[in-house]
């Protein structure tokens, strides 16, 4: 149907090498510049497979699966949110766009602030949905579970001879790590390397229009602070509130996520 609102188009699965490195991505056709959706940890594109086809936008809708996820292998890259950023960033050079919006969700929200607060690509509006990226080291729980790993840590490869050590802390990583960090795999290291980083500096340093959207029921990613916090480094950022919403708005209130993500995709800036 030649007159059909992209919305009932449904994504379409592509995947090419971007330098070395193959890469399966869902996308919607539409007017560039495009609008770039960045999964979460344990995710892939395809959780954003309704939100492609709710959205009213003309724009044209892209979102990878980050290597490791998905479809797109992890291969021998031992990678970080800075090397996910570069990717990002070669795609976008492949594509021949000059600029991009960016909606990050949860991890994938940590690339989106280096993308926006780092040199390299252009975007001109950003969406940080239950981001993570920012840091508490010292606050509740997991701050002190933390320092119980490492002090249990410390007194096995103290006490106990080298692979009896290493056989020590892994089992204690297994009892006392996070679910994600248990199934985490060969990109255990991208997730601990998640887990220590702070990006507060890089998303100060945001200017383009940013909306931030969180759910009020995040146990994951809580509001306060992590949302708060970072309403307050962003200064050219707005705060909406979804108040029925856990960790996924856009898979708990898809409707009403896709009408603020189309007003302001489209808004005249």
């Amino acid at each position: 149907m030649p007159n059909a609102w992209p919305g009932s188009v449904a994504p379409t699965r592509h995947s090419a090498a971007v330098g070395e490195q193959p890469v399966s991505w869902l996308e919607r056709e539409g007017a560039d510049p495009p609008v770039l959706l960045l999964h979460g940890w344990g995710a892939s594109a395809s959780t954003f497979t309704g939100l492609m086809r709710l959205c009213r936008t003309r724009r044209r809708i892209l979102a990878p699966d980050l290597p490791g996820f998905g479809q797109s292998p992890q291969g021998e890259t031992l990678w970080t949110t800075s090397g996910y950023a570069d990717l990002v960033r070669e795609m976008v050079r492949l594509r021949g766009w000059s600029q991009i919006s960016l909606v990050g969700h949860s991890y994938g929200g940590s690339v989106s602030i280096r993308l926006a607060g780092e040199p390299g690509v252009t975007v001109d509006r950003l969406v940080l949905c239950d981001a993570s990226g920012v840091r508490f080291p010292n606050r509740g729980v997991v701050g002190a579970r933390v320092r119980v790993f490492r002090a249990l840590r410390a007194s096995a490869e103290a006490v106990l001879p080298g692979r009896a050590a290493e056989s020590a802390v892994e089992w204690l990583r297994q009892r006392m790590g996070s679910a994600d960090y248990r199934a985490a795999g060969a990109l255990r290291p991208t997730l601990v390397h998640a887990v220590q980083e702070d990006l507060s500096g890089t998303a100060a340093r945001i200017s383009v229009p940013t909306l931030i959207v969180w759910g009020a029921r995040d146990q994951e990613l809580p509001l306060d602070p992590y949302g708060l916090r970072l309403r307050q480094l962003i200064t050219s950022s707005e705060l909406v509130e979804f108040e029925s919403s856990g960790h996924f708005p856009f898979v708990d209130e898809p409707g009403r996520f896709a009408a603020v993500l189309d007003s302001f995709v489209d808004a005249t800036l």
